[in-house]
């Protein structure tokens, strides 16, 4: 019994620790999956009306600083996977970002790289490397962090914009906020003394 364990641990576990962006997963989440909200959970509510979820619990190098979620509003059903570090210089971010993207490009020799963006002074900010229908950008821009002026990296797993799977969770995510959003006119009406409006 304890060599068929084994076995079956030694089948299995390496399929499991493998997981990565080639499957959609990225710093311990997967895209599609639901975020399990805890007593602890901070989020904010963007424009559009999904969440930005500071995830909990990230499987993440230990100089990645935050890894954040971009999740539908009701069932948290994560669109992007965010990892950043901030940095007191442009120069110390950029060093910084260099190491992930040769880091990247070895450990996916077979995504399509390109897609540079850049600043006013015609530097690189951004990178994209591409295997449909995931995309994984990489970035570097002036951001606020505890009240200081900073430079951050992030590096972004999604599905590419035009990819059926980045379509649909569009249309989920319009979906629940509008449902959200009817639930709270309604609420708001229900509660309201409108007498005389």
């Amino acid at each position: 019994m304890l060599i068929r364990l084994i076995l079956i641990f030694l089948v299995f576990l390496p399929g499991i620790a493998l997981a990565d962006a080639n499957d959609g997963e990225f710093m311990g989440y997967q895209l599609g999956s639901n975020y399990h909200r805890g007593a602890n959970t901070q989020h904010r509510v963007t424009t559009t009306g999904n969440l930005i979820v500071i995830a909990e619990q990230p499987l993440k190098p230990g100089n990645i600083a935050e890894v954040s979620l971009l999740t539908t509003p009701e069932t948290l059903t994560i669109g992007h996977i965010n990892a950043s570090s901030w940095f007191k210089t442009e120069a110390e971010a950029r060093a910084f970002g260099r190491q992930y993207v040769d880091l990247l490009r070895a450990k996916y020799p077979d995504w399509v790289f390109g897609r540079e963006g850049m600043d006013a002074d015609l530097r690189v900010v951004e990178v994209n490397l591409d295997r449909p229908p995931y995309n994984l950008w990489l970035r570097l821009n002036k951001d606020g962090r505890h009240d200081e002026n900073m430079w951050r990296f992030s590096m972004t797993l999604s599905w590419l914009p035009d990819s059926k799977e980045a379509l649909a969770w569009r249309k989920n995510s319009r979906s629940q906020h509008l449902t959200s959003q009817e639930a709270g006119r309604k609420q708001l009406l229900e509660e309201a003394d409108l007498r005389g409006l």
